[in-house]
C-alpha cells in the first residue's frame, strides 16, 4: 500500500496526472519545476519521495533521458503502458532505423496489449497527412485496420523497406480485388466477417501532387505489385497521433 501524502507531495502528484492525461507523456523535470516555481532539485526531491512511497517511477536513461509513470491514480493501481519509439518516420512516411529502441514513453492505452504496442516519430513532416516533425504515432501490431485507418506496411518484395500507408477500402475476399466490390466505409469490427480474409486497398499515406514522381520512381525500383495487400502483411496500424513539446 502507498504511504500517505503530504499536500504539497498530493499537488505534484495531481499535476502529474493532469500533464499525462492532457499531453499523452510525462512532464520533463524542468516543466515540473517550472510549474511549482521551484528549482529543479526541489522537484527532483519531491518526486523522489513520490517514488519512494510507492506513487510514481521516475528515473534516467541514457537513450530517453528524464521519464515518470505513475503507478497510483485515485487509490486504485492502474497499468500504464511504457511505449517504446521503435523507429523514425521521413517526409515520404517510410520507417528509418526499425525496428530499434529510440526512447520511450508512458501512455493510457485501454484495451491495448503492451506488448503489441510501439511507437514511430516523424523526423520529418508529412503536409498530405497533416504530420508535423516530432510528432509521435503510436501503433499496435495486433489491431486490423479499417478504411480510414494508417497502417505499416512493407513496402518490396525484399520486404526490407516499410512505409506509412491508408487502407482505402477492404476487398469482398481473399480472391477479389476489384475496386467496385470494396467496402468504402469504416465497418464496427463485430460486423467484418473476417473468416472471409479480406484484404487491404492502400496507398502511401504521402501520396500527393509534389510526391508522386518520387513514389512512381520507388514502385518501379522495388517492383512493388500494386494490388490489394493480406492482412498478415500489415506490421501495425495506428492507434493515434500524439503532439506535445516534452519529446
Amino acid at each position: 500500500m502507498p504511504h500517505a501524502l503530504t499536500s504539497r507531495q498530493s499537488e505534484y502528484l495531481e499535476f502529474l496526472r493532469k500533464f499525462i492525461k492532457d499531453n499523452e507523456s510525462s512532464p520533463r523535470l524542468d516543466e515540473v519545476a517550472e510549474h511549482f516555481g521551484v528549482k529543479l532539485p526541489t522537484a527532483h526531491k519531491t518526486l523522489e519521495a513520490l517514488h519512494n512511497k510507492g506513487y510514481i517511477y521516475f528515473a534516467r536513461d541514457s537513450v530517453s533521458g528524464f521519464f515518470i509513470r505513475i503507478i497510483e491514480r485515485a487509490g486504485t493501481t492502474e497499468t500504464i503502458i511504457e511505449v517504446v519509439i521503435a523507429g523514425k518516420v521521413n517526409r515520404y512516411g517510410e520507417l528509418l532505423d526499425f525496428p530499434k529502441k529510440h526512447g520511450h514513453f508512458a501512455s493510457v492505452l485501454p484495451g491495448a496489449n503492451p506488448e503489441n504496442v510501439f511507437a514511430l516519430v516523424a523526423s520529418e513532416g508529412i503536409p498530405e497527412a497533416s504530420i508535423l516533425a516530432g510528432d509521435w504515432l503510436i501503433c499496435d501490431r495486433g489491431k486490423r485496420p479499417q478504411p480510414g485507418d494508417i497502417t505499416v506496411l512493407p513496402f518490396g518484395k525484399k520486404g526490407k523497406r516499410y512505409l506509412l500507408c491508408r487502407i482505402h477500402s477492404l476487398t469482398s475476399d481473399k480472391d477479389l480485388d476489384t475496386l467496385e466490390a470494396s467496402n468504402q466505409y469504416p465497418i464496427p469490427e463485430k460486423l467484418l466477417d473476417t473468416s472471409r480474409g479480406q484484404r487491404f486497398n492502400w496507398r502511401p499515406l504521402a501520396f500527393g501532387v509534389e510526391t508522386e514522381e518520387y513514389f512512381l520512381q520507388e514502385v518501379e525500383k522495388e517492383n512493388v505489385p500494386m494490388r490489394p495487400i493480406p492482412p498478415e502483411f500489415v506490421m501495425g496500424t495506428v492507434l493515434r497521433l500524439t503532439r506535445h513539446l516534452a519529446y
